[in-house]
C-alpha cells in the first residue's frame, strides 16, 4: 500500500539531502579544495548527518531495520537526512515506490547554499557545475525524478545561456533561477536576457523559483527584530525562521513575477511557464487583484502598451504555485486559483509534515473531483509540458 490516496498524483516539490562530501565528489579538481565548508562547518549539523549515514548503513545491512524504516518513512522523526532516500539514489527509488506518486520535481538543499557562499566567482560557477552534475546523477536511474538544474542568471545573460544549454544537453526538464539580480546588475527582464528566455521557451523547459534561491530571500529589515524579544533559532529546513519572516516569504517572487509581466517578458514569450515553489500560496488571490489595479492606475502615465492581456490573465496563463500543507487549498481553488495550484510534499524536508495529503484534504470538502484533479494531476502536467 502506498502513501498516495489516489492515482496520478504528481509532486512539485521534493529534495535531496546532500552528504558533506557530495559536492566535492562532483566538482572539478581545481575547485575541490576551495569549496566552502558543508553547512558552514556547523558541528551539530555534521553530527546529525553522520548519524543519518550510520542509520542508512544499518538499513542496508538489516532487513528488519529496513522494514521498520519503510513502515515509518513519513514520520516526522524520519525526515531530513534521516529520510528514506534522502541522499542515496537507489533508496530514493524505494521511497518513491512507497509514496506512490507518478513523478516529482527534485531540488537541492545544503549544497546549494554551500555553492553560493563562496566569494570567488570561479568557485561559485564551478560549484554550480558540480551541483547540476550531482543532481543529474541522483535522478538519472529513476524516470519519476525530474531534477532541477540551477542556472546562475546573476552572472549575466551569456553565462546563464551557457549553463542553460549545458542543462538542456544533460536532459534537464526543469531549471531553478534566482528572483533578484545582484545590486548593479541588469534585471532578468532586460531585453538582453531575451536570448535566455527564448532558449528556455524553445526547449520547453519549466522554470522554478524556490525559497532560498535568491540573493536575499528574507525581506524583513533587521530593525524589526530589535523589539526586546528573542527570535527563535532557525534549526532546520529552508523556510523562514519566525512568524514575521514568514509574512514576507513570497515578496521577492511577487516583485520578480510582476516585473516579468509589466516588462513584457510573458508577452514576448507566450509559452514560458514559471513555478513558484515553497513560497506559500495564500497571497496569490489578492496579488492578482493588485496587479490589475496597478496596471489600470499606471497605464496612462507609463508605457505598458506591450501588454495585450490583463496582468492577472498572464498569471493564469504562465504561473503555477505550491502551497504549504495547512494552507486552505479549497478556498484558493474556489476563488480563482484552481488552474494555478500544484500538489507538493517537500519530501523529505520537515516543512512537508508527516501527512501533507491529509492536511490538504481537510480543506477540500465540497471541491469537485474535476478541480481536485487539477491540484493533484493536471496543473503539474501543464507545468512540465512536453517534458513529462
Amino acid at each position: 500500500m502506498t502513501y498516495a490516496h489516489r492515482k496520478d498524483i504528481y509532486d512539485a516539490d521534493t529534495h535531496m539531502m546532500e552528504r558533506p562530501d557530495w559536492l566535492s565528489d562532483f566538482a572539478d579538481q581545481n575547485i575541490k579544495d576551495r569549496l566552502e565548508p558543508f553547512a558552514g562547518g556547523d558541528q551539530e549539523t555534521l553530527k546529525s548527518v553522520d548519524k543519518a549515514i550510520s542509520n542508512f548503513n544499518e538499513r542496508n545491512s538489516s532487513q528488519a531495520v529496513s522494514a521498520k524504516a519503510q513502515e515509518d518513512f513519513m514520520n516526522w522523526n524520519h525526515k531530513g537526512w534521516e529520510g528514506l532516500g534522502s541522499f542515496d539514489a537507489k533508496e530514493r527509488s524505494l521511497a518513491n515506490d512507497l509514496l506512490g506518486f507518478k513523478a516529482s520535481i527534485v531540488f537541492p538543499t545544503v549544497a546549494f547554499d554551500q555553492v553560493l557562499a563562496s566569494k570567488d566567482s570561479d568557485v561559485v560557477l564551478g560549484g554550480v557545475k558540480a551541483l547540476n552534475r550531482g543532481m543529474s546523477a541522483f535522478c538519472q536511474d529513476d524516470p519519476r525524478l525530474f531534477g532541477t538544474a540551477y542556472i546562475p542568471f546573476g552572472y549575466g545573460e551569456e553565462i546563464a545561456l551557457t549553463f542553460l544549454k549545458g542543462a538542456i544537453k544533460k536532459g534537464f526538464s526543469v531549471i531553478l533561477i534566482d528572483t533578484i539580480a545582484p545590486l548593479g546588475a541588469k534585471a532578468f527582464t532586460h531585453p538582453d536576457f531575451d536570448v535566455v528566455w527564448r532558449e528556455i521557451e524553445e526547449a520547453d523547459i519549466a522554470v522554478t523559483l524556490h525559497v532560498g534561491a535568491d540573493s536575499s530571500w528574507d525581506p524583513i529589515p533587521l530593525s524589526f527584530y530589535n523589539n526586546g524579544s528573542a527570535v527563535p533559532e532557525h534549526t532546520a529546513g529552508d523556510a523562514p525562521q519566525d512568524a514575521l519572516a514568514y509574512m514576507g516569504i513570497q515578496y521577492n517572487a511577487e516583485i520578480f513575477l510582476a516585473s516579468m509581466i509589466f516588462d513584457g517578458v510573458f508577452q514576448r514569450f507566450p509559452n514560458l511557464r514559471v513555478g513558484v515553489i515553497e513560497l506559500g500560496a495564500s497571497w496569490v488571490i489578492s496579488w492578482m487583484k493588485q496587479l490589475d489595479q496597478s496596471f489600470k492606475a499606471f497605464r496612462r502615465i507609463q508605457d505598458l502598451s506591450q501588454l495585450k492581456l490583463l496582468p492577472s490573465e498572464y498569471v493564469l496563463k504562465h504561473i503555477k504555485l505550491t502551497a504549504f500543507p495547512g494552507e486552505d487549498i479549497g478556498w484558493l481553488m474556489s476563488n480563482g486559483a484552481e488552474d494555478l495550484m500544484m500538489f507538493a510534499t517537500d519530501y523529505p524536508h520537515h516543512e512537508g509534515t508527516d501527512d501533507p495529503i491529509s492536511r490538504y484534504e481537510k480543506t477540500l470538502n465540497g471541491i469537485t473531483e474535476e478541480v481536485k484533479s487539477k491540484f493533484y494531476t493536471h496543473n503539474f502536467k501543464q507545468f512540465l509540458g512536453s517534458r513529462l
